[in-house]
Order: C-alpha cells, then structure tokens, then sequence
C-alpha cells in the first residue's frame, strides 16, 4: 500500500485540559480497512510528554507498526497463531500439539494479560521462574521450547499489527545441547532384543514388536496396513503414519521425506509376520469381519485400531515381564542401530534403514560397545609388541 494511500496528516491536536493536564490526540491517517481517520488519543502531565507521545505514535505510523490500542491477550493471539499453523498442510498436527503443550507455561503465568502490556523484563523475570506444575525446574530442552513459542507469538502478533514493538526480543533460551550418542543403559544389547521378541512370540501382535526391534518409529508401525507389506516378496513400503494427538490418533505422512522408504523384512520377521497374518484373518472371520488389505497390523481382535499409546502400555507388561531392563519403546530404535553398527553395516545404509540422516545415526542412535573398546585397546597392544 502506498503512504498516499494511508493519508498521512500533519496534526498534533494537543489541547491544554481545564486540569492543568495535556490531551494529544493527532491524526496519522486513514485506517486501510475502516476508511476512518485514526487518531490516537492519550492525556499526559506536560506539553513536552504529549509531544514526544506524537512524535512516537508518527514514527510508528510511518514504519508501519504502529498498533491500535487493544486488549486482545496473550491467549487470544497464541490460539489465533495455533489456528493457522493448524489450518497449514505442511504442518504436521504432532508438531502443532508439541507447539500447544510448550505454550501452556506462558498462558499459566500470563495467558489474560493484553500483549500490549508485556514488557521485556516481565518476560526475562519470567523465563528466569520457569518452572513444572510440581515447582521443580524445566530440563533445558523444554525450557528452550518453551520461550521459542513465545517468541513466535509475539512475532506473529507484529505481524498482525496488535502490538508495536516485540518484548520477547530479548529472551535467552538455553543453548542447544550437543548431539550425544545413546548412553549404554538406555539401550537393549542384541541378546536382550532377541530375548524380548522370543517371549512375545505368543501375542497376537508379535510381527509389530518385530518391526519395532528393526527400528521402525512407533507410528510407523502404527500405520502399516497389510497392503504396505509384501509376504511373498519380504517387503515393506512405508507411506503414512499413525500419530497420537491430544489422545487421538490421526493418519499423518511420515515424519520426514527420509522417512518414506522400501525395506526388505529379514526371514525371521516375515514368518512372523506371516503367523500374525493367518490369526488375525481367523480373529476377524470369527467376529464377521473380514479381514482387508486396507487394515492396520496395529488392531484388535475386532480389527479396530489399537491406539499407539495402548501399544506402549502393552510394550512395558511385556517387557516387565520378560525381566529386561527398563528402556523406552522409542530405544528399541536406538538399540537396532547400535546393534548395524556393532556388526559393521557402514553408515549411510543404516540412516537409509531408519528413514534419517548419517550424522543422526553416528551422532544420536550409536553408542560404542564395552566390548568395541576393549578390541581397540588390543591395538595399542599389538602395537607395542611389534617394536
């Protein structure tokens, strides 16, 4: 729009009240959307406060920042910048939830407080307290999550022209940590893995278990369907995932581009997956429904989806019971990678495998073995021996 069009005026309108105090009240110009004259008005303590208020209100008119007084608060506008990111299609709906539970720390200390009335330092005071419901400290990853959906906040809101300045400019979030790799204790040697499967053969869903040991994410087991798995052939096609939302699972696409990939599925899987085939085709024929190529591997007995949360649950009875040590399901991942590596699968086809990138698996998934560095202290010793 061109500054003609915004009607630029040149009157200050400061009037002396019979108070002693001074009203400003300048027009800038005409407001694009209404057609009306905006003039601003606010009463000051001397001439030269309401001089320099007019001065401060052109300024902002002129560089296009200026925001109408407004008591449209934090809440408001992080519902209004949650909605478009909702409405996103390139936007997956796992990431728009993560973005809502890392808002729920600012809308608790000050979700009905006008964004016009934040300030930087209340917000610094504010991400110094950060703190969980129970008063413990926030880990630092969240804590940096948490400030950063702030700031895209405030920034959607100069977008909007709802506030004239950005108070979160100033925010420090934690750094981010250096990638690590996998501690040994949040993983399964390839013994413990093989035991986990060898006492899950007898469950109905032994063949995701499988898959999940071969380092498939939780959701993309969860959105196989038989027609995504080739028996005869021993292949896997994956193309959509099941994510939980909010307690509800949704089809998505897969998590990255990396994701969408062919994978051939070893001898003893596939038989597996065959087993689990044949009883579920029996389950679903003896509850009248057939079973169909365009049903989930994750199901129940009535071919109804298993949701990805009950098939964690389901994860931690078998693993007590089994007697292994506590990991996470998502380890189970991490601990198929550690065990390519042991076995010298070179590391471009084990991020190929996992559907991410080659600093991802040397970096985050692979941890080094006691055994690994008790072979490479047998080098130092070889070398010593042969001067």
């Amino acid at each position: 729009m061109s500054r003609d069009n915004r009607a630029a005026y040149t009157q200050d309108s400061i009037q002396k009240l019979p108070n002693g105090k001074w009203r400003a009240r300048p027009t800038l110009g005409v407001d694009p959307k209404t057609g009306r004259l905006v003039r601003p008005t606010k009463t000051f303590g001397t001439k030269t406060d309401a001089r320099a208020w007019v001065k401060e209100q052109r300024r902002q008119w002129d560089n296009r920042t200026w925001a109408a007084r407004s008591d449209r608060t934090f809440t408001e506008v992080a519902d209004h910048w949650l909605s478009i990111r909702d409405a996103d299609p390139d936007i997956r709906a796992n990431t728009v939830r993560a973005d809502r539970e890392s808002l729920a720390y600012a809308r608790r200390a000050f979700g009905d407080t006008p964004v016009q009335r934040l300030t930087p330092a209340s917000l610094i005071d504010w991400s110094l307290t950060l703190t969980t419901l129970a008063g413990q400290p926030l880990a630092a990853s969240t804590k940096r999550r948490a400030i950063g959906s702030v700031q895209q906040v405030l920034k959607h809101a100069m977008r909007m022209r709802w506030i004239t300045f950005d108070p979160s400019a100033e925010l420090d979030a934690p750094a981010q940590r250096e990638v690590v790799a996998s501690d040994a204790r949040d993983v399964w040697t390839p013994e413990q893995m093989d035991q986990f499967l060898d006492s899950v053969l007898d469950h109905r869903l032994a063949g995701c278990f499988a898959l999940t040991l071969l380092g498939l994410r939780r959701e993309e087991v969860g959105g196989l369907r038989w027609c995504d798995v080739d028996l005869d052939r021993g292949e896997l096609r994956i193309r959509q995932a099941r994510v939980d939302v909010n307690g509800v699972d949704i089809i998505d696409e897969p998590k990255t581009a990396r994701s969408v990939r062919d994978l051939p599925i070893p001898p003893r899987e596939l038989t597996i997956l065959r087993k689990m085939r044949v009883r579920h085709a029996s389950e679903r024929l003896a509850v009248g429904n057939p079973l169909a190529d365009t049903d989930l591997l994750m199901s129940q007995i009535t071919g109804t989806p298993l949701p990805v949360r009950k098939y964690t649950e389901l994860f931690r009875k078998r693993r007590t019971m089994a007697g292994l040590p506590p990991v996470l399901l998502r380890n189970l991942r991490h601990s198929n990678v550690s065990r390519m590596r042991a076995a010298g699968v070179p590391a471009d086809v084990i991020a190929s495998w996992h559907g991410h990138t080659e600093r991802m698996t040397t970096a985050v998934y692979g941890r080094v073995t006691d055994d690994r560095l008790k072979d490479a202290a047998l080098v130092f010793g070889t070398a010593a021996n042969d001067r």
